[in-house]
């Protein structure tokens, strides 16, 4: 279905008079409530918001834009629901005068990037302090004009170069060469072209040069009408024979890593441009292969970059692989200090995962048989009965877990639910606890008592403290968040109370889920040393006992 479809249909659908037609909604400062029309309710917790477009209910967890909405109240597929709402708006989704209209603008615009691609290229030719870095990286002159790296200096030169020629402001904005400042987007970067499979120059991505404090280290170019960050792979138009071929894609971070593995040899490889991996750059991948090699970097940011990607790719039918490199920073840093692709290795993803937990974690800690019961089971669910059963016995030989609990465990793993937005991914779980640490950041925020979200989490761990940190940092999901603390507002009078109240029971729930891991998990150890354990459960016992001491 063409995005352009999808646009206009967004853009000529208000998501409140839309909803309204279904919904009886009335204003609450600058959002909108009324009952959620998915699940029964007397008190409403269904908001929508007109600034974002989006909508939410705090009963049943949907949550989603106009189109989505239509789905879920209709019934329908995704394409049906288009083309009725296309239908309803008078959309004719092949009109030849439209189709016609874009072919020009496209051909404009990529004219623009070619202008852009040659204007950097003749940068990076008069600065030999660039090409001296570069050279120094370790990428070779053919490398660099194989690949047509460019510079961007610092100031909007590429903008008026291009008044010069002709081109307006509006022209650069749509295809995401200057902000919304008017001025030059790259500056004071090397500069990658951004080349689909037809080999089309569809946007840039940017490395700073020289290094400034504040600025991000990469810039990539926006979703445009040519480009769209979670379809795109670099490299994919120079290296899609290799992995025809091979039978196998090595998946790397950036740019930096991508060509020194190409240019020492390794040529079955694309990159992720920095971005966590995406179902739409698997369907990609899936046309060439169904083998994949992730190769991130060998830190921890990478590690969890590595599991979150292998995880979906999984989940999508692949066989997943990691590539050895230990002792390097990344791909980059193994071929800069002139390593031969000979001494990389491969390993099936479970086993590598198998050997890193051994390596990395005392296992005779509970706490530590958790974190790797975590990471390991949820890639068991994509697995064959054959290969369930040879992990599972791996794992509780590893362990010292009875069999039968680890796959009662591995039973009771459902897949997260997602509903998409226009810019985002937000992910709902089914779990009470992540409920109440929502409500609690949108009052927190809305009191301005954000010392209370430090607060709690240093008294939370793991996924839940990453959670709370990630609601309160991440833009994105800070629309939610705003309907939450509207919907908060005007349910209670006392608001430091109701935070009072949210902590002790967030607290409580997080006590009593680690009691009973400690407790099932206890019961199904295979050693005779329990008294680290009972210890811990104790403690824990302690502090639930006296919050319910203090309600």
């Amino acid at each position: 279905m063409d995005n352009k479809i999808l646009q206009e249909i967004k853009e000529r659908l208000d998501i409140v008079d839309f909803v309204g037609n279904y919904v009886e909604l009335k204003k609450v400062g600058s959002y909108y409530r009324g009952l959620c029309p998915f699940h029964q309710e007397k008190n409403p917790s269904f908001f929508v918001s007109p600034e974002r477009q989006i909508f939410k209910c705090f009963g049943c967890g949907a949550v989603g834009d106009v189109i989505t909405f239509y789905m879920k109240i209709e019934n329908l597929e995704f394409k049906q629901a288009i083309r009725q709402l296309a239908e309803k708006l008078g959309i004719e989704i092949s009109s030849k005068e439209t189709l016609e209209k874009d072919t020009q603008l496209i051909k404009k615009l990529l004219e623009l990037n070619k202008i852009a691609l040659n204007y950097y290229k003749k940068n990076l030719k008069e600065i030999k302090e660039v090409q001296d870095y570069l050279l120094k990286r370790g990428l070779k002159n053919d490398t660099i004009d194989y690949f047509d790296l460019g510079y961007a200096k610092e100031g909007s030169h590429l903008r008026d170069y291009c008044f010069n020629l002709g081109y307006s402001l509006e022209d650069l904005e749509k295809v995401g060469l200057i902000n919304e400042k008017k001025e030059d987007k790259f500056q004071s970067r090397i500069m990658f072209p951004l080349i689909d499979t037809s080999t089309k120059i569809i946007g840039f991505t940017g490395r700073i040069f020289p290094e400034k404090e504040k600025a991000p280290k990469y810039l990539n170019t926006p979703d445009t009408i040519l480009f769209k960050k979670s379809n795109f792979v670099y490299g994919l138009v120079y290296t899609k024979e290799y992995i025809q071929k091979e039978r196998k894609v090595v998946l790397v971070e950036g740019q930096f890593d991508f060509l020194l593995a190409y240019q020492n040899d390794l040529k079955n490889i694309v990159a992720v441009s920095g971005s966590a991996l995406t179902k739409e750059q698997l369907n990609l991948l899936k046309k060439y292969t169904n083998r994949l090699v992730l190769a991130f970097d060998n830190d921890e940011a990478g590690f969890k970059a590595s599991i979150k990607a292998g995880l979906l790719a999984l989940s999508f039918g692949f066989e997943i692989y990691k590539l050895i490199f230990e002792g390097y920073k990344d791909l980059a840093d193994f071929f800069e200090k002139n390593n031969s692709i000979t001494n990389l290795r491969e390993k099936n993803f479970l086993d590598y995962l198998f050997e890193y937990a051994q390596n990395n974690y005392d296992l005779n800690d509970l706490n530590n048989k958790k974190i790797v019961l975590n990471l390991i089971l949820p890639f068991l669910k994509y697995l064959d009965s054959v290969s369930v059963s040879f992990y599972l016995s791996k794992l509780s030989e590893i362990l010292s877990i009875k069999e039968q609990f680890l796959l009662n465990e591995l039973n009771k793993l459902q897949p997260i639910v997602t509903y998409e937005t226009e810019e985002n991914l937000l992910e709902i779980s089914p779990k009470r606890i992540y409920d109440l640490i929502e409500r609690f950041v949108a009052l927190s925020l809305l009191i301005e008592r954000t010392d209370e979200i430090e607060s709690l989490k240093i008294e939370l761990e793991g996924e839940l403290s990453d959670y709370l940190e990630n609601l309160f940092n991440n833009k994105d999901k800070q629309e939610i968040i705003n309907l939450r603390m509207i919907y908060e507002k005007t349910n209670y009078k006392d608001l430091e109370r109701e935070l009072a109240i949210i902590k002790r029971e967030i607290l409580k729930e997080y006590y009593r889920e680690k009691i009973n891991s400690f407790d099932v998990l206890v019961k199904n150890l295979e050693i005779k040393n329990l008294e680290p354990f009972l210890k811990e459960v104790k403690f824990y016992i302690e502090k639930l006992k006296t919050l319910e001491k203090n309600a």
